[in-house]
């Protein structure tokens, strides 16, 4: 270009001498023709490159604008995958407790079959007893209970088993021991009538004594030691009413209680509720 405009300028002041022929004239404005095209020429081009110039302007703003846009696309992407996450963690979390609960639900269930199954065993090896008025058996609070009146296993203010009452409990320690994985517990109760003994100075002393004495009396028969205990509750968890001498009679009594699963209640339990 800078060349061009030196050749016109050269040309011009050639032009402006007057002292050229008639065919240098003619070859000077020719030559100027030629500059002329040339500066239209570079002119367009220049306008050309201009025009690519803007048009990619335009499109490296435009890709400027899709890369911003993407990229809160993708911000908003990685939000909803953090919340996603979070809701799929929460339902593998819901589902674990889900099938935590049944399998609570199941071997609660497969307890509570067993222990009915228990129940009607003691039942059947006990029905004679059960039938001459010697004892129940009942489920309570979930619990197997074998109810014995005092009167079949003592004299009265006494604690030492009479021998009657050591032939029922030889029967009943026959299946209590078939039961190795269960746990018993001999309670003793008596009615609200004070104690006058020295021995028994009241009714806990005479209440957890009997129980002493029947647990001994299994542990003999066979039942292990280790899943058999005794506690006396004297005259406070009466079946019955003191003030009349059927109610009395009730509450003076023996319970050989089968204990439920301890293991499924304190462990397992807890869960299901909460």
């Amino acid at each position: 270009m800078k060349n061009i405009i030196i050749i016109s300028l050269g040309l011009m002041a050639l032009l402006t001498t007057g002292c050229v022929t008639k065919g240098t004239h003619e070859a000077t404005l020719m030559e100027l023709g030629k500059t002329k095209d040339s500066l239209t020429t570079a002119n367009s081009k220049i306008d050309q490159q201009n025009e690519f110039i803007e048009s990619q302007k335009l499109e490296i703003n435009k890709n400027l604008n899709e890369i911003s846009n993407t990229k809160s696309e993708l911000e908003e992407l990685d939000k909803n995958k953090s919340k996603l996450q979070k809701e799929l963690e929460d339902s593998q979390a819901l589902l674990n407790a889900s099938q935590s609960q049944l399998k609570t639900m199941r071997e609660i269930e497969a307890e509570t079959k067993k222990r009915n199954e228990i129940y009607a065993r003691f039942v059947k090896e006990l029905q004679k007893m059960i039938d001459g008025g010697q004892l129940t058996v009942s489920i309570e609070k979930g619990r197997i209970v074998i109810n014995l009146p005092d009167n079949v296993l003592f004299a009265t203010g006494h604690s030492i088993v009479n021998p009657e009452g050591q032939i029922a409990l030889k029967q009943i320690a026959a299946v209590l021991k078939e039961f190795s994985d269960r746990s018993f517990q001999v309670e003793g109760h008596t009615d609200n009538v004070p104690m006058k003994s020295s021995r028994y100075p009241s009714n806990w002393e005479l209440s957890t004594a009997r129980a002493l004495n029947v647990v001994h009396l299994m542990i003999e028969e066979g039942v292990d030691a280790k899943n058999i205990s005794a506690s006396g509750f004297g005259e406070f968890q009466p079946r019955a009413d003191n003030e009349t001498k059927e109610g009395r009679a009730l509450n003076r009594r023996i319970e050989i209680i089968m204990l439920p699963n301890l293991e499924i209640l304190s462990n397992e339990l807890p869960k299901l509720i909460n």
